[in-house]
């Protein structure tokens, strides 16, 4: 009878253990999930943006490797970010400049002041800004949330911020926010697999995710461009498919204009100077550009510059297609080359007058 009499009081005790059971699981997985935003959100941008925080980590480290030297900030695309090598640039003398490449893939002008922004926020003053001036990004009029949907996962509130002013409705773009940010295990799921444990990817996924392949000053080469001589064919058909009809239909201004002059303004008021520069782009690239748009597009540039008072730097050097995997991304060698006479025949220069 006594063992009977128990039963009722051991049921509701294995009942007690199991709610305390399921109450302490709940409060793990929330504080995890909280503490995995604030980490990402604060300490450990890579897990949130690699492409920007690991970028982050070796701009201060080249810093503090060389203190006292200027440095200049190369903003971009993926043409930047393959095509401008400054470990090429032999300027190794006393005083001489660090060039640091933040090229960034898709990067366009919005996410060109964005960057901008973050490097100032994270205690970086550059004495110089060089701005990649990309025809193809000038006509893509649209408003933030809707021009950066695969970028929504690596931004912080404070990106929000910088970013509401050329929104249409800045609320979609929070709230699309804070989803991402509910279970921010598994919305960064891959970057956080890629820093660590990457041998469980694919190799595309382990070449995006990994880090080791950028060099100390933010050059990035092409992936696979060993690839390049049998792929090419095909690499410059998809290129042709993607910027063709753009590039024919292409009308400059609107909010990547306002963007632009914003990323000007904000270095003026900053005390940093800044240029433009052109990437080289092959024959192939060239003549996706009907000639009455590019005729178009080198004035709206030289008008720009001159309203603006901000120099052009371009280097006025045919690139062979062999030196490109895509007709407008370098491979390693002519990337160097480019480097190599675009520090000496344009960098040295505007360091000079400036």
């Amino acid at each position: 009878m006594g063992s009977l009499s128990n039963r009722p009081f051991e049921r509701r005790s294995r009942r007690r253990r199991a709610r305390i059971a399921v109450a302490a699981g709940l409060f793990v997985i929330i504080a995890a999930q909280l503490g995995m935003s604030v980490a990402i959100e604060t300490v450990k941008p890579a897990w949130r943006d690699p492409e920007f925080g690991e970028r982050l980590e070796r701009l201060r480290d080249l810093r503090e490797a060389n203190p006292g030297r200027p440095l200049v900030v190369a903003l971009g695309s993926s043409r930047t970010q393959m095509g401008l090598r400054p470990g090429a640039m032999a300027l190794d003398e006393s005083g001489a400049p660090l060039v640091f490449n933040f090229g960034q893939a898709g990067a366009g002008p919005m996410l060109e002041l964005l960057t901008l922004e973050r490097i100032l926020a994270a205690g970086i003053k550059p004495d110089r800004v060089l701005v990649e001036f990309f025809p193809a990004t000038m006509g893509k009029d649209d408003f933030a949330e809707r021009k950066v949907p695969r970028w929504q996962t690596r931004f912080t509130a404070s990106d929000l911020a910088v970013l509401a002013p050329y929104c249409a409705d800045a609320r979609s773009l929070h709230s699309k926010w804070l989803f991402n940010r509910v279970a921010p295990w598994h919305t960064y799921r891959h970057y956080l697999l890629g820093h660590w444990q990457p041998e469980w990817q694919s190799l595309l996924a382990r070449w995006d995710d990994s880090w080791d392949h950028v060099d100390a000053f933010g050059w990035e080469p092409y992936p696979f461009e060993a690839y390049a001589p049998s792929c090419r064919g095909r690499w410059l058909a998809l290129v042709a498919e993607q910027y063709g009809p753009e590039l024919r239909g292409l009308r400059m201004g609107g909010l990547a204009e306002r963007l632009l002059r914003d990323l000007v303004g904000r270095c003026r008021g900053a005390g940093i100077a800044v240029a433009f520069f052109l990437i080289p782009e092959g024959p192939t690239f060239q003549c996706l550009y009907p000639s009455e748009v590019r005729t178009a597009a080198d004035a709206y540039l030289q008008g720009l510059s001159r309203e603006l008072a901000v120099p052009v730097l371009a280097l006025n050097e045919p690139f062979a297609e062999e030196e490109f995997a895509d007709s407008h991304h370098l491979l390693s060698a002519g990337a160097a080359r480019f480097s190599r006479l675009f520090a000496e025949r344009c960098l040295r220069p505007w360091l000079r007058e400036e």
